[in-house]
């Protein structure tokens, strides 16, 4: 008997250990249930977008630019080109941008890079308008009067369409316009190719400078006072204190600005299509001078109808791009190194 009641009590001890480990059940919370749920439902249709507009996009114009869509006859579908390979060679449309005509004129290959150059030259824009913005958005980080207005004044031009911007830009700029009426310089017809991109270097600085102020006001704005406050008693002049302690720390908005800047300059369409009219894009290389690489890109696929030798260009350019920015990233961690 009494061993029997050890070993009742032994199993009970056990029973009650095995319920104290066991672990305990998962409740599903609701609330946070449906919150997520609710999170997922706004961003659905931004993530649907994304997926077929960009990846789904960009897949099927790797696909294409393989294919033998331009030699096949007109009648032939988007979905039936999709899966060919191109009849002269898997890269034969890539190697169209390379090639020169029978007359020596330089064919495509001229088209390609005298836009890509023309595109380049439109970039000079950039470090012209970081030092523009820089020099703005300290003078309105300063106690001076009216500073807020002169924000929204200087953001105006970033809100502003794009289109109506360029049409003023053309009547301002062309000929019988202000510019050409005071300073007697006509900046579109019959201008050289210099002065009919420094309409476009113009417009393109004079939009993004509200943009890259306000980033930087708020940069500044951030800057660590007491760093400032431990140079001043050191007697830095406000130069030394710009270069040295607030430049570093607004560092990280300007890398930003400038990498963002170059993958959108280098995809610079509207501003020299809309200023010149049919010279920015409708025929594939026709004035080279002005019209950037994307409307070169625009112009094959509209007006030659090259669906394939497009797809290429457009890939050619997203490498570019991908190019420019891994290498803005290795000179940056350079830096931190």
């Amino acid at each position: 008997m009494e061993k029997e009641s050890v070993t009742v009590v032994s199993d009970a001890a056990v029973g009650e250990a095995d319920v104290q480990t066991a672990p305990p059940k998962k409740r599903i919370n609701k609330a946070k249930l449906q919150e997520n749920l609710w999170g997922w439902a706004f961003v659905a249709l931004l993530l649907i977008g994304t997926t077929v507009f960009v990846y789904i996009s960009f897949i099927m114009s790797v696909m294409l630019s393989f294919s033998d869509y331009d030699n096949m006859s007109r009648g032939t579908t988007f979905w039936e080109a999709l899966g060919t390979i191109n009849r002269d060679g898997f890269f034969a449309n890539y190697k169209i941008m390379f090639e020169e005509d029978i007359m020596g004129s330089g064919g495509q290959q001229a088209a390609v890079w005298g836009t890509l150059l023309t595109t380049v030259i439109y970039l000079i824009g950039i470090p012209i308008g970081m030092v523009l913005s820089l020099f703005f958005s300290v003078l309105m980080t300063r106690d001076i009067k009216f500073s807020g207005g002169f924000r929204v004044i200087y953001y105006i031009p970033t809100v502003s369409s794009t289109v109506s911007i360029a049409l003023m830009w053309a009547n301002l700029f062309g000929g019988g316009g202000l510019v050409e009426n005071v300073f007697g310089i006509s900046f579109i017809e019959g201008a050289t190719a210099g002065w009919q991109r420094a309409a476009v270097l113009i417009l393109t600085v004079w939009k993004g400078l509200g943009g890259t102020i306000v980033l930087l006001v708020a940069g500044l704005n951030g800057v660590n006072e007491s760093h400032v406050e431990a140079a001043d008693i050191d007697g830095a002049n406000a130069w030394q204190i710009f270069w040295r302690i607030k430049m570093p720390q607004i560092y990280p908005t300007i890398f930003y600005v400038i990498v963002t800047s170059v993958i959108g300059g280098m995809q610079i369409y509207a501003e020299p299509a809309l200023i010149f009219g049919d010279w920015g894009s409708t025929e594939a290389g026709k004035n080279v001078q002005v019209t950037p690489f994307v409307g070169y890109i625009y112009g094959t696929y509209n007006a030659d109808g090259d669906r394939a030798y497009a797809s290429a260009l457009g890939i050619v350019l997203a490498i570019i791009i991908f190019a420019l920015t891994l290498i803005q990233f290795a000179l940056d961690s350079k830096k931190e190194k």
